[in-house]
């Protein structure tokens, strides 16, 4: 036993700075784990449903993109106007869907909240230009701050940002994401036919083409 003793005595004496460094991490990570998550409202499931488009809401063709306002890729789509010549294109005959895959970071998921709780008063394509020009950043204060400069109601808005209202959607969104293989944004559905990464007017104007001749 002293022997025992002796050696557990010499191995501390010898690795004290270690054993103490690796302690701490331990308890660091325990305590990570037992720490409470925040907790989200609930979302109806008629807002989970409820997603912003653009076109004719009955059309033939639906293109559903999965996008993250801090996507590179899906802000250089969306300022190169592919979309707003395919909606003048196909007047009429199709469906813009707009589905969050905020999975690039935490400000991701933050600027998406902030899209929908504008969407709440009318202006969410108004908000989501405003992010994919980001003069502000996603940070809290600026996303505050461009709802100032589009006139919302500003005490709504706030709850609505401070509280994540809309995180349970966009975690929904995701994991309809998930469930057709998208990680990658931007990505589309155009009627079930899945497009990854940004697609050029032309190609999107032939499946769209195609499609409706099904």
């Amino acid at each position: 036993m002293d022997g025992l003793t002796t050696k557990l005595t010499m191995y501390w004496k010898n690795n004290k700075t270690t054993i103490i460094i690796v302690s701490l991490i331990l308890v660091v990570f325990v305590g990570v784990l037992l720490m409470p998550k925040k907790q989200y409202p609930p979302v109806s499931a008629e807002r989970l449903a409820d997603d912003p488009f653009l076109g004719s809401e009955n059309a033939q063709v639906t293109i559903i993109e999965y996008g993250d306002y801090a996507c590179g890729g899906c802000k250089l789509w969306h300022n190169a106007g592919v979309l707003e010549e395919i909606l003048e294109q196909f007047d009429g005959q199709v469906k813009f869907v707009w589905r969050d895959n905020a999975h690039i970071s935490t400000a991701s998921i933050t600027a998406a909240n902030a899209a929908q709780c504008a969407y709440d008063q009318g202006q969410f394509w108004e908000y989501h230009d405003l992010l994919f020009d980001n003069p502000r950043g996603f940070s809290k204060e600026g996303l505050k701050a461009y709802a100032v400069d589009l006139g919302l109601d500003t005490d709504q808005f706030n709850l609505c940002v401070d509280q994540g209202l809309y995180v349970n959607k966009i975690i929904n969104s995701m994991r309809l994401a998930g469930e057709h293989g998208l990680s990658q944004t931007p990505s589309f559905l155009v009627n079930e036919v899945i497009i990854i990464g940004p697609p050029a007017t032309s190609y999107l104007a032939d499946l769209i083409t195609k499609l409706m001749e099904e």
